[in-house]
């Protein structure tokens, strides 16, 4: 594995030198009165020598204060490490002491005033180094749950996965911190001007004595700067530990935040029950639900017994969550028919299997809340409602925002929470089932239930949610310009549809949507998205259509794709275009009108006869009948235009471009 500054980092901060010490072997369990007493004579140092006035302008101090906002980062509100340090000292306060590596890097971070990080070797991923944020990296802060955004541009310590510090020295990760079980370790001493090189030498002389004192184990250092941009680090010997499937899952970027990481983490190791609701107001889910859909199959493989619930009870009332009126009330025969579709649908694309059972692998099973919802009131009341507080229930998000816009929200709806936190607490009771799942709109609503849960059984249950998909503009991913939805449907959208939605991902969303929504392992992934960009476009354009409809019809899409559009360059500058406005494309304009208007084709008989004969296609579907209208619906993304592709005879196109 290597160590490296990248070149971005060495242009912006030539002065910065990074001392990292490795340690592998120690023992790390318990701080002995030795050190305690160093790290407290260290933080009456800082009390004799600075005052809570003045010691911002110290000039180590001030130095990192000015490289923090030199990359965006204001250090009042990200104080740099040493800083914070500081701070604590003078305000007397208690200093993190952990283990004797977490004491040792604050004794010396204090002595010296210069920032100190130590992160666990044996958890991080292939190279690692200090370098600029792209914006998609995963970041989950130490002692924490959530995962973080991170800002493009800004300084990070990162490996090949996960962001180990963030703002540089601001703050660690969670998935490398030392803990009493580290045995082997890296301990970064970052130095900047007015520090001299010999000071931050004497500063790691110091540390590695008192490593090798207090823990042990074998001992090196490596330092890093303008001139010496990369070492290469022997990698510690495997843990005995298997990866988790929660590594994975957060790797990949799916997971925002858990109730309670390391119990979700420790619960996923061995094979649980786990459930997630999808409420079944159509007949088909579309790509909102493709990533639920992907985290689903990863903890099905994994061994876990997966339930599908399908909210034939919710979805008489529908989930008010985001939504600004009342939706309509559905039927029985509505719901039935839905549920029945999208169990066919899910088993059909192979991200559910709800018809076998493997070795180590049970099926799925799709449940209804119907069946456990439909209690006499009073029971419901006195079992359900009696555990919830309308005084927090009001100012949840959905119900606050309609109440403050004068909206009608009706006590039907209003109960929604209560009912879906009683299918968790009823899934824990009859079928053990320890976590639920869900998008992280449905954060509250989830951790409803295991709040039921722990009110009436005294016990844990888990929850935990996943990354939304948003857009440039903020707004949910999953609908084209025209607010259609993307279905997984092939009949509501066409493979060539859906492989043209993903080919016009923004190219700095490509190593996000790959993680997310193919099963290409990481390193491939990166790769991929290190090559040219429209080439990415078009692989992960390929791949998520071969998850959802197939390799076969990927393949097509991918065809048509580079036939219509002459391969990357585009569609052929002679291809004639025809304007059409959103007036006319909601009324409907004759698909025979728009063959007519070719160069090529000389009347609207012709035109017909195109048609009958099976030689137009629109995109990648059959044209249909002769009184076939082009409609808002058939708009797809043609680089980067809104516009439908009329295909005839075998290799003429015609371009029907929304004004």
């Amino acid at each position: 594995m290597k160590l490296t500054l990248s070149p971005e980092m060495v242009q912006r901060f030539p002065e910065y030198t990074m001392y990292t010490i490795v340690a592998k072997g120690i023992v790390n369990d318990s701080v002995p009165d030795e050190l305690a007493a160093l790290l407290a004579g260290a933080a009456a140092q800082v009390r004799a020598t600075l005052s809570a006035e003045s010691y911002l302008a110290h000039p180590r101090l001030a130095s990192w204060r000015a490289a923090f906002a030199r990359f965006g980062a204001d250090p009042d509100v990200y104080p740099p490490s040493v800083q914070h340090l500081a701070a604590l000292a003078l305000a007397g306060s208690e200093i993190a002491s952990g283990s004797p590596v977490v004491a040792l890097l604050n004794y010396i971070s204090l002595k010296h005033l210069v920032p100190c990080g130590a992160d666990d070797l044996g958890r991080v991923v292939g190279d690692f180094g200090v370098r600029l944020a792209q914006g998609d990296e995963i970041y989950v802060p130490i002692g924490g749950s959530e995962v973080e955004p991170v800002e493009r541009g800004e300084v990070i310590y990162a490996d090949q996965r996960k962001v180990m510090a963030r703002r540089w020295v601001w703050r660690q990760g969670e998935h490398t911190k030392v803990t009493p079980q580290t045995t082997d370790v890296t301990i970064n001493v970052d130095i900047l001007p007015p520090a001299t090189r010999a000071e931050g030498e004497a500063a790691v002389r110091e540390l590695m004595e008192l490593l090798a004192k207090f823990c042990g184990g074998e001992i090196s250092y490596n330092v890093l700067d303008a001139a010496h941009r990369e070492e290469t680090i022997a990698p510690p010997a495997p843990r005995a530990e298997p990866e988790s499937i929660y590594d994975l899952l957060e790797m990949r970027g799916y997971i925002r935040r858990s109730s309670d990481r390391e119990g979700v983490r420790k619960l996923l190791r061995q094979p649980t029950t786990i459930y997630q609701g999808f409420d079944p107001t159509g007949d088909s889910l579309h790509i909102g639900h493709l990533l639920s859909l992907m985290v689903f199959r990863y903890l099905q493989e994994a061994g876990h017994k997966m339930l599908f619930l399908s909210g034939g009870g919710t979805a008489q009332v529908g989930d008010p969550t985001g939504k600004t009126k009342s939706r309509r009330v559905m039927t029985n025969d509505e719901i039935e028919h839905n549920m029945a579709a999208i169990r066919a649908q899910v088993q059909g694309i192979g991200l559910a299997d709800f018809d076998h059972d493997l070795p180590g692998r049970p099926k799925a099973e799709m449940v209804n809340n119907a069946d456990w919802l439909n209690m006499p009131m009073f029971d419901y009341l006195r079992e359900v409602a009696l555990y919830f507080s309308v005084n927090r229930m009001v100012k949840m998000e959905t119900f606050e925002q309609r109440l403050n816009e004068q909206g009608h929200l009706s006590l039907f709806e209003f109960m929604y929470p209560t009912m879906q936190g009683y299918d968790f607490y009823h899934l824990y009771t009859t079928r053990g089932c320890r976590l639920q799942l869900g998008g992280d709109d449905q954060w509250t609503n989830i951790l409803s239930g295991a709040d039921l849960i722990s009110r009436r059984l005294n016990e844990t249950a888990y929850a935990m949610t996943f990354s939304l998909l948003l857009d440039a503009s903020g707004q949910k991913m999953g609908k084209t310009a025209e607010g259609e939805a993307i279905w997984l449907n092939a009949q509501r959208t066409t493979p060539f549809a859906f492989y043209q939605y993903w080919v016009n991902s923004a190219d700095t969303e490509l190593r996000r949507l790959f993680r997310l929504f193919t099963f290409l392992p990481l390193d491939e992934i990166d790769q991929i998205v290190a090559g040219d960009p429209r080439a990415a476009q078009h692989r992960l354009a390929f791949e998520v259509t071969k998850v959802v409809h197939g390799e076969e019809a990927a393949r097509t899409a991918q065809a048509d794709a580079r036939k219509a559009f002459g391969g990357a360059g585009g569609l052929p500058e002679d291809v004639p275009t025809l304007a059409a406005t959103v007036a006319q494309l909601e009324a409907g304009l004759p698909l025979v009108d728009v063959i007519a208007s070719a160069p090529d084709v000389t009347s609207k008989g012709e035109a017909r006869r195109l048609v009958q004969q099976g030689a137009v296609r629109v995109n990648d579907g059959k044209a249909g009948e002769i009184g076939r209208l082009l409609t808002l619906k058939d708009v797809v993304e043609v680089d980067g235009q809104r516009a439908v592709l009329v295909r005839y005879r075998k290799q003429s196109f015609i371009k029907v471009v929304v004004a």
